[in-house]
C-alpha cells in the first residue's frame, strides 16, 4: 500500500511539472512581448541607447527629439528612468476619416458625380431660410457671407436650425467629419429671411431674392413658402430667372396644392419621397412638380456643430439644389444644351438636362406626384462631352409664354419703346419703424402696340434711393423693378428708363409714353 501511494505521488508531481511549464513559458513570452512606443529625449535623440535596452527602432525623427521603437515592458520601465529620457508614451493608433453619406445623397447619385470630379466648385448657392450656422465645421469652409433680413444686419446666424440643415444637404464639405453634402465645394450664402420660429414675410423672401441676384448667386434654394400667391413675389422670381439664376423651391407638406414660390413656373418645384422612392403622404403635388427627391429622415448639419434628422419637402429641395450646383459646375460650352451658345448653364438649359436625366417614377413620363422623376446628379453630369453639338435641345415649358414669341427680321426697322410706366408705393411697420418702397412696372411694346417679351430694360433710381438696375420683360412684355426699402421715407422714389434693347428691334425713346416717373411719400 505504501509503495502504491508513493507511486501515485510521483505521478502527480510529474503531471504538475508538465502543467507548470506552459504557465511559465506563457509568462516569459508576455514579459518579452515588445510594445510600440514613442520615446522623447531631453536633448538630441539617441537611437543607440534604445537599442542597448533591446529596442527595435522604427523611426528616427529630426522634427522632434524622439524615436519610435518597440520594447518589452521591463525595458520600457528601465529606460524611462534614464536621465536622458523626457518621457515614453504609447504609439497611438489612427485611421483615415470619412464623411457619413446620408441616404439621400447616395439616392440621387451625388457621390458618383463627385467621384467623376464634379463637386460644385465655383457655384454660389443662396440659402433663403432661417440663416446658417456658419461656424459649423462642415459648413464654415464653404461660407461666403450673407445678410439677415429679420434683424437687418450682416450676421445671418441661424437661430432655429432649419437653414443649417438645408445648407448641409446642399454643400456639407468633404472633410473627413460629419456628413457629406451633394455639392461639397459649392459656396453658400446665408440669406436669413425667416425668424427663430420659422416664419417669414413675402417681403423678406423678395428682399432675399433681390440680395442673391445682386450678389451674383447662381442658385437660390427656398425650403419655405405660403399658400397665397403674390404678383410681386412672382415677378421677383421671374426676374431672377431671366437674369440667369436657377430657383428651387419646396412643394409644401400639407398634402395639397403646391405652395408659393415653388408653384411659380420660374421655380423648380420639388416633392418628397421616402426610402422606397414613394411620394410621402404629406408632400404637396400638382402639375407644377418638376422633380422628386429624398425627404424622410434626412441627416444633416445642425447648429452648434451638431447633426440631426429632419423630414419634409424642405429636406428634398436641397438635394435638387445640390444636383443643380453639380451640373452648373460642368462645362456647358460645346454641348447641345448650350442653346444660346454663351458657354454657360442658363436656367432653362439646367432644367432641360435634369429633366432628361431624371429617374422616372410613378406614371410613365411627367406626372403630378414626381414630376419628371427622381433627380439623378450623376446622370446629369455624365456624358455631356459626347452630346451632339448640333442637336436641338427642348426648352422646358415654364408656362411664362402666354403668346408666341415673334423674332422680327433684323433688316427691318422695327421700333420698340416704353408703352407704359406705372408705379405703386408700399410700406410696412417693423417694430417702431416704418419702411417704405416703390415698385415700378415697365411695359415694352412695338409700333403696333404688341407686347415684346425678352427685351432688356436698363433704368436708374434717384430721390430716396440711387443706383442702376436692369431686367428682362416677361411674356407679357412687362418687367418690374422694386426699390430698396427706406426707413421713415420722406420724399420721392424716382425711376428713369435709360435704355431698352431687343434683338431685331430698334429702341425709339421719342415714342415712350413715359421715361421717368416718381412716387412721393
Amino acid at each position: 500500500m505504501a509503495l502504491k501511494k508513493i507511486t501515485l505521488l510521483v505521478i502527480a508531481c510529474i503531471l504538475l511539472s508538465f502543467l507548470a511549464v506552459p504557465a511559465v513559458a506563457v509568462q516569459e513570452e508576455k514579459d518579452n512581448e515588445k510594445i510600440p512606443v514613442l520615446i522623447s529625449f531631453k536633448g538630441k535623440a539617441n537611437a543607440e541607447l534604445v537599442k542597448a535596452y533591446g529596442g527595435n527602432v522604427k523611426h528616427e525623427y529630426t522634427i522632434v527629439p524622439a524615436v519610435a521603437a518597440e520594447l518589452p515592458q521591463k525595458a520600457i520601465d528601465a529606460l524611462s528612468k534614464n536621465p536622458n529620457i523626457d518621457f515614453i508614451e504609447p504609439d497611438g493608433q489612427a485611421q483615415i476619416l470619412a464623411d457619413e453619406v446620408p441616404w439621400g445623397i447616395t439616392r440621387i447619385n451625388a457621390v458618383n458625380a463627385q467621384s467623376s470630379g464634379f463637386t460644385g466648385t465655383g457655384i454660389k448657392v443662396a440659402v433663403l431660410d432661417t440663416g446658417i450656422d456658419y461656424t459649423h465645421p462642415d459648413l464654415m469652409a464653404n461660407y461666403l457671407g450673407g445678410y439677415d433680413f429679420v434683424n437687418r444686419d450682416n450676421d445671418p446666424m441661424d437661430d432655429h436650425s432649419h437653414g443649417t440643415h438645408v445648407a448641409g444637404t446642399v454643400a456639407a464639405a468633404s472633410n473627413g467629419i460629419g456628413v457629406l453634402g451633394a455639392a461639397p465645394q459649392a459656396g453658400l450664402y446665408s440669406v436669413k429671411v425667416a425668424d427663430s420660429s420659422g416664419y417669414c414675410s413675402y417681403s423678406n423672401i423678395i428682399a432675399g431674392i433681390n440680395w442673391a441676384v445682386d450678389n451674383n448667386a447662381d442658385v437660390i434654394t427656398m425650403s419655405l413658402g405660403g399658400t397665397s400667391s403674390s404678383s410681386t413675389l412672382q415677378s421677383a422670381c421671374d426676374n431672377a430667372y431671366s437674369k440667369g439664376v436657377v430657383l428651387v423651391g419646396a412643394a409644401g407638406n400639407s398634402g395639397g396644392s403646391v405652395i408659393y414660390p415653388a408653384a411659380y413656373s420660374s421655380v423648380i418645384a420639388v416633392s418628397a419621397v421616402d426610402s422606397t422612392n414613394a411620394k410621402t403622404s404629406w408632400s404637396c403635388y400638382g402639375p407644377q412638380i418638376e422633380f422628386a427627391a429624398p425627404g424622410v429622415s434626412i441627416k444633416s448639419t445642425m447648429p452648434g456643430g451638431l447633426y440631426g434628422f429632419k423630414s419634409g419637402t424642405s429636406m428634398a429641395t436641397p438635394h435638387v439644389t445640390g444636383a443643380v450646383a453639380l451640373l452648373m459646375s460642368t462645362d456647358a460650352a460645346g454641348t447641345s444644351y448650350d442653346a444660346n451658345k454663351n458657354g454657360n448653364w442658363d436656367p432653362a438649359e439646367v432644367r432641360s438636362r435634369l429633366q432628361k436625366t431624371a429617374t422616372d417614377l410613378g406614371a410613365t413620363g411627367k406626372d403630378d406626384y414626381y414630376g419628371y422623376g427622381l433627380v439623378n446628379a450623376y446622370a446629369a453630369v455624365n456624358g455631356l462631352e459626347n452630346a451632339p453639338a448640333g442637336e436641338s435641345t427642348p426648352v422646358p415649358d415654364t408656362s411664362l409664354d402666354t403668346e408666341p414669341v415673334i423674332v422680327p427680321d433684323a433688316t427691318t426697322e422695327n421700333k420698340i419703346f416704353v408703352g407704359s410706366l406705372t408705379a405703386v408705393k408700399d410700406s410696412s411697420l417693423k417694430g417702431k419703424n416704418t419702411f417704405g418702397w416703390a415698385v415700378f412696372t415697365v411695359k415694352v411694346v412695338d409700333s403696333s402696340g404688341k407686347a415684346i417679351p425678352g427685351a432688356s430694360v436698363n433704368g436708374s433710381w434717384s430721390g430716396l434711393t440711387s443706383g442702376t438696375v436692369s431686367g428682362v420683360t416677361d411674356a407679357g412684355g412687362v418687367v418690374k423693378f422694386t426699390s430698396s426699402q427706406v426707413k421713415s421715407p420722406a420724399g420721392t422714389f424716382t425711376f428713369t428708363v435709360n435704355e431698352v434693347a431687343c434683338s431685331g428691334y430698334v429702341y425709339d425713346p421719342s415714342q415712350n409714353v413715359l421715361s421717368t416717373l416718381s412716387v412721393t411719400f
